[in-house]
């Protein structure tokens, strides 16, 4: 796993997993690994490396979020690599208004959004959206836009966040209590499923795309 920071002595591992995405059954080469670890005063770091290097799109994806004590994120930082562009960016939040920064190739780009439920193109970027559910206003990142200009950034949206009904999911030999939250914007809809600690066990994109989790830790 790949970070734009790496965990310091200070913190403690949480929980970690990873997901292997799918079309039709078969692995497209994309992975995603995800570790959340405590730091202090409550805080804590999620931190995500959607690795696609081996999937047809070869785009490539890291995020590093700070989530204060009611799990809500007050910083992100991000890379994303793909389709011959590099960008890295900060966002950080005032309230529920985001201040963001990019760099594109080099160019230098502000973003300015405001929205209570926020969220990142992952699996584990949707598992924030847990506490969200009902919410309508929104902002999440960009990851494919046509404009390469507008590669990663925050934009406001109006988002549906809806609780489904309670299912089991096995990886490995375990079975897990899982509940499918589903997430639409736009023209595009999510389902992740959620155990009761928040890990995402599985995703299904409206393209059809999935992803299962191969991974699982709990620490302590």
């Amino acid at each position: 796993m790949r970070f734009i920071i790496h965990e310091q002595p200070y913190e403690r591992p949480i929980m970690a997993g990873r997901l292997r995405y799918e079309r039709d059954g078969v692995p497209t080469g994309a992975v995603e690994s995800w570790r959340l670890t405590a730091a202090t005063d409550d805080y804590r770091f999620l931190r995500v490396d959607l690795d696609a290097r081996e999937a047809p799109s070869g785009r490539s994806s890291l995020y590093h979020a700070t989530l204060n004590a009611a799990g809500r994120p007050e910083q992100l930082k991000y890379r994303f690599w793909g389709d011959s562009h590099e960008v890295s960016g900060t966002a950080v939040w005032d309230g529920d208004e985001i201040i963001a920064t990019r760099w594109v190739d080099g160019n230098v780009y502000e973003d300015v959004a405001r929205g209570t439920a926020f969220w990142f193109p992952s699996g584990a970027g949707l598992a924030m959206l847990a506490q969200f559910a009902g919410e309508t206003r929104g902002a999440t990142l960009l990851a494919n836009p046509a404009d390469p200009q507008r590669l990663m950034a925050i934009v406001e949206t109006t988002v549906s966040i809806e609780w489904g009904e309670a299912a089991v999911e096995q990886v490995d030999v375990e079975i897990h209590a899982v509940r499918p939250l589903t997430v639409a914007w736009g023209d595009q809809k999510r389902v992740v499923w959620l155990d009761h600690v928040g890990r995402p066990l599985r995703i299904r994109r409206g393209d059809g795309l999935t992803a299962e989790a191969e991974r699982l830790v709990r620490f302590g």
